[in-house]
């Protein structure tokens, strides 16, 4: 434990599982502090984001359970609310090796799973850029109201070169709106993150999801999205379309899906990623 860590003593103390001890920081969490700890024998995961209620990991609890009954993700032990800090408790998954073959078979398997709407049971509120998971009969009418129109608000704020390519967002979203695919696709459970860090193997050399903002929307948004930065390999895609082929015409659209990953990364991480997103946008 670390001066500014928001774990003390007294926080382990207050988590009420036996035997706590080995607590040391690690990597992951996707902003929150991350810690490995043990109770008795067993390891578990702890994420502590501070300053925050319970409910700032509703969604992802709400993910990991939707995604568990399809998929392996990590099995949620406790959550709460400490000294003020939201924590989250999940069980180690301890890493081994295996092939994107099998990882694109298990992303495939995740897809089959249909719901009646778009949308989600909560919404992802705590996210930096909060996102609108209410329910709608649309995909189109949902990525670009839900997603592309509250981002890209936001973008233009303060960046005038976005606002002066408001004619080319228009067109994204008419081509959307009144796209063949967009209006008759089915609702699919997605990861909703699904870029190279959030994928692991285990000590059985399974593919694991984790970190997911899951909610229901067209499949072709995760893959687009794992294409967006390094760390998907040949092996899955082609393992993938394999085993659900995409429909014609999915690489257009996934130009839709990058160019709001790309917007989330600029609103969050600034002008590193102002060429690439002016590319996207000017090509609609």
């Amino acid at each position: 434990m670390t001066q500014s860590s928001p774990v003390n003593q007294e926080f382990i103390t207050r988590l009420n599982i036996q035997d706590p001890h080995g607590l040391k920081s690690v990597r992951g969490g996707a902003g929150s502090s991350t810690y490995s700890l043990y109770s008795g024998h067993r390891r578990y995961f702890l994420k502590v984001q501070p300053n925050q209620s319970s409910q700032y990991f509703d969604h992802e609890i709400a993910s990991l359970q939707a995604l568990s009954q399809h998929v392996t993700v990590a099995r949620v032990a406790k959550v709460g609310e400490i000294q003020g800090n939201a924590y989250l408790l999940l069980e180690w998954i301890s890493t081994g090796t295996g092939d994107q073959s099998s990882l694109g078979q298990t992303v495939a398997k995740l897809h089959r799973a249909k719901g009646q709407a778009f949308g989600f049971s909560k919404n992802s509120s705590y996210d930096y850029f909060p996102k609108d998971n209410t329910w709608s009969n649309s995909w189109a009418e949902f990525f670009v109201h839900q997603r592309l129109e509250p981002l890209m608000a936001y973008a233009q704020k303060n960046t005038l070169w976005l606002n002066q390519r408001g004619n080319h967002f228009d067109n994204l979203k008419q081509t959307i709106l009144n796209d063949v695919h967009a209006r008759q696709v089915e609702p699919t459970l997605l990861h909703g993150d699904l870029w190279a860090g959030n994928f692991m193997f285990d000590d059985s050399n399974q593919p694991v999801l984790i970190d997911p903002s899951s909610f229901y929307g067209d499949r072709e948004y995760d893959i687009a999205v794992s294409q967006v930065f390094p760390g998907f390999n040949e092996d899955f895609y082609s393992s993938y379309q394999a085993d659900y082929p995409l429909e014609d015409g999915y690489q257009d659209r996934f130009k839709w899906y990058e160019f709001y990953y790309v917007l989330l990364h600029f609103i969050r991480f600034g002008d590193i990623y102002a060429p690439r997103l002016n590319k996207l946008l000017v090509s609609f």
